[in-house]
């Protein structure tokens, strides 16, 4: 048989940059990008690439498989024995300690799938499902909690408006590398470029001169300290009368407080703690209010702290008391073509603080709970106590600050572990079943997430490339098929159609994104509108996608805000609570580094390391250090070094670069692998986790983040140092 071309889409991450894949007898043989895609036009990164890997790699998962002893020691079963056994076990624990007893944990890999999280969100209706984890609290979770806090609804997720605006800063973010997050941009490069090409400015805030602040202006930030900056800027904001007052006055309260709050904080003290100079501050804070339009977009960087939710706010409190909100070149709202914030309300995933985990006092985001409750909720007795769990495509041993040994514990005491994943990993190795699932070049999709996030609406859609392997199914079929085995029809949100399926009608994804699509702004509402497209009119018509507007269209916020009065308040009580704490951080002269993490090209968190394209024998984890601390701890380039924070201990090879800023100490995450990939777990490195502390008290309060970055460590020469040859 010819080889063929096809269309289709990478469900890696945001941006979903349109491919093309090359397909032989049934096989996949390569994938490259899209030339002709009307969103990425032609941009494609290595990860797309070296995907095909992950269909063909010989440690995925392609059978169902049981645990008969130790961690990773399983034998394949067949589905009706996985699945009943499952069925038989979970319906006996929710009858004996009730429905709070099962727990559920979403990763990062299915979450780029629409049938995944839809059904997966079913299945948790449908049962009852309280409990629900995900990686979100190591991610997203300060953005969205920042997002209910400031404009009444955490599923309202502002975009900047990069190819219209004048003045960018960019602050613990590395979009060359990263591609971006909760935005979907695959030419997010390009569009900071075109920034500097009308006039404009660009400022990278980092650590590290990173990829992108190569690129740009860099600004290099004590780890953790990024609130500073930005009440500088605020402060100097007010007191230059940079502020736009009567947008303030029409959208907003609290804005005489807000400016008597910052007026506490000059430039001249929070350089004594960001360690970015008073004049810079100053001028930044200038730069951007006297610009006729600017954006702060801020991302993991700044997420993953000891004040990640206020790093947020205050980010876009810069945006608000400028007027640069809801106006081209600022911050917007609105996608154009599927509205994400209704869907979520139907779905009944738009929550902040609906409830709370059973034993760590922090708010449930975006309808999950923090993955660093997980391991003692399943350890502490009680009511509510987890006895069950299916994690789907996660790995929180190994991605999560409540992972490690404690949480290993707590899964080896589960009654009930089931996964669906497609390798054996770090996490499920604990697992009593492993049930394997499609890989994304395996199943038709609709890229529904980046809907929301594009700055340049477009729309497309995807059939499978090829035929999964004879025993692996979708996420969907399986969550589908526990609910019909365990007497509910089916694993929907609505009873009506738990009914339909008890006599044998199942509606498929395929029927649900058909109506997403048909009845938006550029469907063919069935026909009523000529012109408009179908699920059919996309894979028939549009191969390549079809472009919407050049730019996002800019929802009033009239429209968006949700809050009780219809306005944004600046000096919200939970801001100045945190505000309180944050004068209370005490530096310890025992730890007087910060750690962050920090992006690489050939990963992608913890779950592409098995892939030999992105993980060749030559790659080692390597922790990024400063000439001047380097040098003060007697390292050189390639010796082994010990870096200690109050939660545990590592020792890892040094980079010496005049990349960090001193004070300041870079170690990616997602390395350290103990599960069934035998590449990944050989290519050792070490957890960057461990120096993270999963206890309740350590964690960021408002959205129950991790703190990921900031961690106040120490670096000495490991005794068995020697620089590496």
């Amino acid at each position: 048989m010819a080889q063929t071309e096809v269309s289709t889409y990478c469900r890696i991450c945001e941006p979903q940059c349109g491919l093309i894949a090359t397909v032989d007898d049934g096989k996949l043989l390569s994938i490259s990008a899209d030339k002709k895609h009307v969103h990425s036009k032609g941009f494609s990164c290595v990860k797309s690439s070296a995907a095909v890997e992950l269909a063909t790699d010989p440690d995925r998962v392609l059978k169902p498989l049981k645990r008969v002893g130790g961690p990773g020691e399983f034998v394949e079963v067949s589905w009706d024995e996985a699945l009943t056994d499952i069925t038989r076990r979970l319906s006996a624990i929710r009858s004996a300690h009730g429905k709070d007893a099962f727990a559920t944990f979403l990763g990062n890999p299915p979450a780029f799938g629409f049938a995944a999280v839809t059904w997966l969100t079913g299945l948790q209706q449908t049962l009852g499902v309280r409990w629900r984890y995900s990686i979100n609290t190591e991610d997203t979770a300060s953005r969205m909690a920042a997002s209910a806090l400031l404009y009444g609804s955490a599923a309202h997720f502002p975009k900047p408006d990069l190819w219209r605006t004048s003045y960018v800063v960019l602050i613990g973010a590395n979009p060359v590398v990263s591609h971006g997050s909760l935005i979907a941009e695959p030419l997010f490069r390009e569009a900071l470029e075109s920034v500097v090409e009308r006039g404009g400015r660009v400022i990278v805030v980092d650590p590290r001169r990173t990829e992108t602040a190569r690129r740009f202006d860099h600004v290099a930030v004590r780890a953790g300290a990024d609130a500073y900056l930005l009440l500088g800027m605020l402060n100097v904001l007010f007191a230059e009368d940079l502020v736009d007052s009567s947008f303030l006055k029409r959208w907003t309260t609290g804005a005489d407080e807000l400016a008597e709050i910052v007026r506490g904080y000059p430039p001249e003290v929070c350089a004594h703690r960001c360690e970015i100079p008073a004049e810079t501050i100053r001028e930044m804070a200038v730069g951007f209010g006297r610009a006729s339009s600017a954006v702060v977009y801020g991302r993991t960087g700044t997420c993953t702290q000891q004040f990640g939710t206020l790093n947020n706010i205050l980010q876009d409190l810069l945006m608000v008391v400028t007027g640069n909100i809801a106006k081209e070149g600022g911050w917007v709202f609105g996608s154009g073509i599927i509205d994400f914030a209704r869907l979520a309300r139907m779905m009944k995933m738009d929550t902040y603080g609906a409830l709370r985990a059973r034993t760590v006092d922090r708010p449930d985001v975006f309808g999950v709970l923090p993955s660093t409750a997980l391991a003692t909720d399943i350890t502490t007795p009680g009511q509510g106590q987890v006895k069950a769990l299916l994690t789907v495509g996660g790995n929180p041993v190994n991605s999560s600050a409540g992972g490690g040994p404690r949480l290993i514990e707590a899964l080896e005491s589960l009654d009930l572990h089931f996964s669906i994943d497609l390798y054996v990993n770090d996490t499920n190795a604990y697992a009593h079943y492993v049930l394997p699932t499609t890989h994304m070049f395996e199943r038709e999709d609709f890229p529904v997430l980046a809907m929301e996030g594009m700055l340049r609406p477009a729309i497309w859609a995807t059939d499978r490339v090829v035929d999964p392997p004879e025993q692996v199914r979708p996420e969907w079929e399986i969550l589908q098929e526990i609910a019909r085995r365990m007497g509910y029809g089916g694993a929907y949100s609505v009873a009506p159609l738990r009914r339909l399926a008890k006599i044998g009608i199942q509606v498929k994804p395929r029927a649900f994104v058909d109506v997403l699509v048909r009845t938006s702004p550029v469907g063919d509402l069935f026909g009523l509108r000529r012109g408009g497209v179908s699920i059919k009119k996309l894979l028939r018509d549009h191969p390549h996608g079809k472009q919407v507007s050049p730019h996002v269209p800019i929802a009033s916020l009239g429209h968006i805000l949700r809050t009780a009065d219809k306005k944004i308040a600046l000096a919200l009580p939970q801001m100045l609570d945190e505000l309180a704490r944050l004068q209370d951080v005490k530096s310890d002269p025992t730890y007087p580094l910060r750690l962050h993490g920090m992006r690489e090209t050939r990963s992608h968190n913890s779950w592409m390391h098995n892939v030999g394209r992105l993980m060749p024998s030559s790659r080692k984890l390597t922790a990024r250090i400063s000439v001047v601390d380097a040098t003060a701890a007697g390292l050189a380039d390639g010796d082994l070094a010990t870096i200690t924070s109050k939660a545990g201990r590592v020792t890892v090879p040094v980079t010496v670069t005049d990349d960090m800023s001193a004070g300041n100490i870079a170690l990616p995450h997602g390395w350290g692998h103990q599960g069934g990939w035998r590449r990944a777990n050989a290519a050792g490195g070490v957890n960057s986790n461990v120096l993270a502390s999963g206890l309740v008290e350590d964690l960021e309060v408002l959205a129950g983040m991790s703190v990921l970055n900031g961690i106040p460590v120490r670096v000495e020469r490991a005794a068995e140092s020697a620089v590496q040859g």
